[in-house]
């Protein structure tokens, strides 16, 4: 209980320093990692190419191998977002995450930290520096491993809607039925109006037909013939 009470307060102790902008005070009062003791890797699996947008949650994953022949307690992740030309000059100091994952000799554990960068970051190269803290088990010995001491590019995060896309979409959407609109008009105009004329015309000549054809061989065409032929007969006369 004592020994994760002093954990607790050396933890407590980064973050009050990382609130100040100067986390590097205490890191530097802890011992180094011994050699042989640990062996670190870190993988950013969503940013692999570590391109990170800003205002975005970054999550690290990192492995830890006990090349020793003692335990070790994995007590803390720290990190830091330093500027590229001086890396005493913090930009922003991210959230601690405590443990307290033993790791006996000869074992390997992995950890998931998480860290998220502030929206008004700009976008631009920095360097990002996380430490993995840890203790020997057994002692009151706490050491610190660089994890990851790179550069990262601060990108623009992306939006998921583009609103400017959209408007220039409408826009030439808009535009296009006008001109479509305009040319449909202007043709049905002229295509119209012949078409109207042709039906007229055709209507015409269905109704003009040959009457003597029609009643030709009906008791009226018969009695037609016969008033003609008297009448002819009277006008000789």
């Amino acid at each position: 209980m004592a020994r994760r009470s002093l954990a607790l307060l050396l933890v407590a102790g980064l973050a009050l320093a990382g609130v100040m902008g100067q986390p590097s005070e205490l890191l530097n009062q802890l011992s180094a990692a011994t050699p042989g003791s640990l062996t670190t890797a870190i993988y950013f699996p969503e940013h692999p190419t570590k391109q990170f947008p800003a205002g975005d949650v970054i999550t690290a994953v990192i492995s830890a191998h006990n090349d020793a022949s003692k335990a070790y307690n994995l007590t803390a992740i720290v990190a830091s977002l330093n500027s590229p030309m001086d890396f005493s000059m913090y930009i922003q100091n991210f959230t601690h995450q405590v443990y307290f994952k033993e790791l006996p000799a000869g074992q390997e554990v992995s950890l998931e930290y998480k860290f998220r960068l502030a929206p008004q970051v700009p976008t631009r190269d920095f360097s990002v520096a996380v430490h993995l803290v840890y203790e020997e088990m057994g002692t009151p010995s706490f050491y610190s491993n660089t994890v990851f001491n790179g550069t990262v590019e601060v990108v623009e995060k992306p939006r998921l809607i583009d609103t400017e896309g959209l408007f220039m979409g409408a826009m030439i959407i808009g535009t296009t039925g006008l001109i479509a609109y305009w040319a449909f008009s202007n043709a049905g105009d002229k295509f119209g109006m012949k078409k109207a004329a042709g039906k007229k015309k055709v209507r015409a000549e269905a109704v003009a037909f040959d009457e003597d054809e029609w009643v030709k061989g009906t008791p009226y065409d018969v009695d037609k013939r016969r008033r003609a032929a008297a009448a002819g007969k009277g006008a000789k006369q």
